[in-house]
């Protein structure tokens, strides 16, 4: 199973990562300051952190 990279944005200490995977976002909690992964977890398409990547996107 392969995920597709959607946007990336910051959010705190993380840099968080969006992929599409099958029909589910998944979000990836990368902490730069320890060179780690923190949290790998599904997100809802309802969640209020949803609208933190759309203001990413850019339609042309």
């Amino acid at each position: 199973m392969e995920a597709t990279f959607v946007v990336a944005i910051r959010y705190y200490r993380h840099k968080v990562n969006l992929y599409l995977l099958e029909n589910e976002y998944v979000e990836v909690f990368y902490n730069h300051k320890e060179d780690k992964i923190d949290k790998i977890d599904f997100l809802p398409r309802d969640h209020s952190r949803m609208k933190f990547y759309l203001d990413q996107i850019k339609l042309a």
